[in-house]
């Protein structure tokens, strides 16, 4: 007999991945189109505000002016361990590895409490390698995010939870490994446009925590706008849409999550639960 799937039965099943008054919006400090972006983040949500984007961007340039002050001119190494002992050190940012709250992942609230995430850290320092044409990558792993400088040919891993220190890509490839041994999500450098994306996943996390499903529908479909690779994206907007009882489009986000990472857990599980429920009904 095919089992009956409640609502309540399929949202204790499905798997959901995962990691990760108004001012008017003057900008005292001109910085980077492309680090608005990374600051803005959150506004449509309502996480940010006009008077947050402003500060934030007078604190980025604060910022990029003491780590320039200490940067050796030679790119490598030196700027690094420069960037390390300076938002490590001097300025005191420190990691958050338990707290899932969204004030350790957006810009703002980061730069204020001097502390995030593996993302909300990384984002400090793409937002600095944009200021100071600094070539900084962002780089994702199952669960993971790091920063990577690049030199040429030749790259260094921060690991952001490790206070910047440099890690080899045998550290990641043991700590971190990816399902089926690849996905075109993982292991290469994003695009500001992708970490947009996985901090919008972020987003929708939190509110799907909060069983605010519809506004984590909408987080999840901003997300996959701006990373359809992030199969995690794909695959939690369907069941946040499954859970809604849209089964075609659950179905439909599943198949994409698919085919962006066929190895990734708990989405054959989904997909079976959508079937059953699909053979019910007729």
């Amino acid at each position: 007999m095919t089992p009956s799937w409640s609502r309540a039965a399929r949202g204790a099943a499905l798997v959901f991945v995962g990691l990760f008054g108004c001012r008017g919006s003057i900008r005292a400090v001109p910085v980077p189109s492309r680090v608005q972006l990374l600051v803005e983040v959150g506004r449509e949500f309502h996480e940010v505000t006009p008077a947050d984007v402003e500060w934030s961007e007078r604190e980025l340039v604060r910022i990029a002016d003491e780590v320039r002050k200490v940067t050796p001119s030679e790119p490598g190494r030196g700027a690094s361990v420069a960037w390390r002992e300076t938002i490590f050190g001097v300025l005191g940012f420190s990691r958050e590895v338990d707290d899932t709250d969204l004030r350790f992942v957006l810009l703002p609230s980061v730069l204020r409490a001097r502390r995030g995430t593996c993302v909300g850290l990384g984002t400090l320092y793409l937002a600095l390698g944009e200021i100071l044409n600094v070539p900084v990558e962002g780089v994702m792993r199952p669960g993971h995010f790091f920063v990577r400088f690049r030199d040429g040919s030749s790259s260094r891993n921060v690991e952001l939870l490790h206070l910047g220190e440099e890690m080899p890509d045998a550290w990641y490839e043991t700590r971190f490994p990816i399902p089926g041994g690849s996905a075109r999500e993982y292991a290469r450098a994003l695009s500001l446009k992708e970490v947009q994306g996985i901090i919008e996943y972020n987003i929708g996390n939190a509110r799907r925590r909060q069983g605010r499903l519809v506004v984590a529908q909408r987080a999840y479909e901003r997300a996959v706008e701006s990373f359809p690779d992030l199969a995690e994206a794909q695959a939690s907007l369907g069941a946040t849409l499954h859970l809604l009882g849209k089964l075609d489009g659950a179905e439909e986000r599943y198949r994409a999550a698919l085919v962006a990472n066929p190895n990734l857990p708990g989405l054959d599980a989904n997909i079976e639960i959508l079937e059953h429920e699909r053979a019910e009904a007729r």
